[in-house]
Formats: structure tokens, C-alpha cells, sequence
């Protein structure tokens, strides 16, 4: 009876579940994320003057590597005096060469340190520290602090507007359920003067619900899968920090269908209306 207004109902639920989907998709991806940010961290080791040749140097590091597990840092390197001069030199040349002109007394100002990176526990700062030969140790742990705290403000905003979005087309598919029940009004009527139960005069605002529903979920998943890679794609490539973020899934177009069909079902449920039959002197 209203096929435009069933049409552009479906377009409406296909392209909001798209974007909820997305949203979602964004939710979930920035857990990964934040875990990285909020566990990895830079350690810088220097040691103490008093270690001198590679063997203890070796030995230090090993120690280091024992200390914090085998499976806990990424990497753990030494880095010598004449290490950190040529990395100095590409962008401070000039500085690398009053370094490299003090001769004997280098050794004393060109700092030794030991390079442990990886996802670390809290605790690996003062576990590094507390190795003999290791002279003070600063960590990079506090450094993406204020971009931790956006990205999870970040994942609260999009799950809010997930719950909105959801309400919002829920209500909607209740209101078109009701409308189409309204206009079969007269046929409800007659089919309940026939002794047609409530289960069974709900069917046509459960079915338009649902054929409404399957409609957007079809629509939001043939969206996923011809436009949700480049999206993720795009989001991916924004930042170094968003590369942790999951691939695209086909199987995520799926819930989308799946999603539309039940919140169908769930508007037909709920929209459904009393209906009244006439009084047996107007029949």
C-alpha cells in the first residue's frame, strides 16, 4: 500500500546500520590500539663508567634481557659510544665532530646506554635500574599520555553514538510498523470479527517490519563489502599509531544482515495495535 515509503524506509536503515557498523568497527579497532600505547614504552639504560669491554657490556644486556623475561621486550640492544656518534651525525654534524675532536676524554661525554623497547610491564623501569652497572634509566612510557586519553574518548564517543543510532532506528521501524498496521486497520478488523488472535493480527506489521529490516541489513552489507575496506583502509593510513587496527572482514557484513533482521522482527513486535472491531449494529 505505501511501496515508496517502504523503499526509501529500507535506504534509510541500510545507509544508518552502515554507519553504525563503521562506528562499531571503530570501537572495537581502537582496543588493540590503546593496549600498544598503554603498554609499550622506550627504555634508555646508561651505564656506569666502571663497565668497560664488550664482554660486560654483553653480559649487561643479557642480564637486562633476563630481568624483564624472555618474552616481555622486543628488542634489547647496546648501543656503544662510537654507535651513538654516527647516529648523531646525519642530523648534527657539527656536534658529532666537537665529540669526536675531544679525543681521550669522549668516552666521558658520549653517553653508553642499553635500548629496550617493547611491551613492558610498569615495572620494567625500575627492574632495569636495579641492574648492576646500569647508571640511571628514563623510560618513554608517559609520552603518548595525552593521546591515549583521545583515542579513549574517542571509543566512548562512537559507542555513544552507536546506542543512539540504534535507538533512533529502532523507533523508527516501531513508528513504520504501526503505520503499516494502521493502514491494514480494516483488514485487521475483519480478521479478528473472524476470531483471528493477537499473534495473528501482528503478522502484516511483523512482516513489513522485517521486510523493511532485511531490506536496510542487505543494503548496510552490500555497503561493508564495496566500501568498508577502502574505509578501513583510509582510517588505517591516517597515523602510524591507527596501522594496528583490524583488516577488513567480510564476515562483518553478515551481522550487518543479521542486525537488520532482527531489529525488524523487534519493531514488528513492538509497533503492533489494538485493534477495534465494530460494534454488531453497524455491521
Amino acid at each position: 500500500m505505501a511501496p515508496l515509503s517502504q523503499l526509501f524506509s529500507a535506504l534509510a536503515v541500510g545507509v544508518l546500520l552502515l554507519f553504525i557498523g563503521f562506528l562499531f568497527w571503530m570501537h572495537r579497532g581502537l582496543a588493540p590500539v590503546l593496549t600498544r600505547l598503554e603498554g609499550e614504552q622506550v627504555i634508555t639504560a646508561y651505564l656506569t663508567p666502571q663497565i668497560i669491554g664488550k664482554h660486560e657490556e654483553e653480559n649487561l644486556v643479557d642480564t637486562i634481557r633476563t630481568s624483564l623475561g624472555a618474552q616481555t621486550a622486543t628488542e634489547v640492544k647496546m648501543v656503544s659510544s662510537q654507535e651513538f656518534l654516527e647516529h648523531i651525525k646525519a642530523q648534527y654534524p657539527e656536534l658529532a665532530r666537537e665529540l669526536e675532536d675531544l679525543g681521550e676524554e669522549a668516552p666521558m661525554v658520549v653517553p653508553r646506554y642499553i635500548y629496550v623497547s617493547g611491551l613492558l610491564p610498569d615495572s620494567a623501569l625500575e627492574r632495569v635500574k636495579s641492574v648492576p652497572g646500569i647508571e640511571s634509566a628514563e623510560s618513554s612510557k608517559d609520552r603518548y599520555h595525552h593521546i591515549v586519553g583521545a583515542f579513549h574518548a574517542l571509543r566512548w564517543v562512537a559507542m555513544m553514538l552507536v546506542v543512539g543510532l540504534l535507538l533512533a532506528l529502532l523507533t523508527g521501524l516501531i513508528h513504520l510498523s504501526r503505520m503499516n498496521a494502521y493502514l491494514h486497520q480494516e483488514a485487521l478488523s475483519l480478521l479478528k470479527l473472524w476470531g483471528a488472535g493477537n499473534g495473528a493480527l501482528k503478522i502484516p506489521g511483523v512482516l513489513s517490519a522485517l521486510g523493511v529490516g532485511s531490506a536496510g541489513g542487505l543494503i548496510a552489507a552490500v555497503g561493508w563489502l564495496s566500501a568498508g575496506q577502502w574505509l578501513a583502509h583510509h582510517l588505517r593510513a591516517l597515523s602510524p599509531m591507527l596501522a594496528g587496527m583490524p583488516i577488513f572482514s567480510g564476515f562483518f557484513a553478515l551481522n550487518l544482515f543479521i542486525a537488520g533482521i532482527v531489529m525488524g522482527l523487534l519493531a514488528g513486535g513492538l509497533g503492533g495495535i489494538e485493534v477495534k472491531t465494530s460494534s454488531p449494529k453497524r455491521v
